[in-house]
């Protein structure tokens, strides 16, 4: 490998604008699944569940969804991770059995 990125593909002004609008749209889904989250509205398992058919879900950082939780923090959220030897960088879809599994048992659920 020479270091060099490939350069993006060229895109006509309206895909930039529907390019735009779906990742506005994914971001205000995304916001929308850790506030329900945060408020109890949806528990964990039903979040896995939820990735499964939503692009935008599976996309989410587990730390992000785990920093959500009611009563976790950005510190907390590092530390139950790190016992469940789970990347910070790790999306949710990335997550395999024993890795939830290990990130259910931190939890204490």
């Amino acid at each position: 490998m020479t270091g060099v990125s490939p350069t993006p593909p060229s895109l006509s002004q309206e895909q930039r604008v529907a390019a735009s609008k779906l990742a506005v749209a994914n971001r205000r889904r995304r916001a929308e699944v850790k506030r329900m989250v945060k408020v109890g509205e949806l528990s964990l398992t039903d979040l896995f569940t939820l990735a499964e058919g939503e692009e935008c879900v599976a996309q989410m950082r587990a730390f992000d969804l785990i920093s959500a939780l009611p009563t976790i923090g950005e510190v907390k959220a590092k530390r139950i991770m790190q016992d469940a030897s789970i990347a910070q960088t790790r999306r949710v879809r990335g997550l395999g059995p024993k890795q939830r599994a290990e990130l259910f048992r931190a939890l204490g659920r």
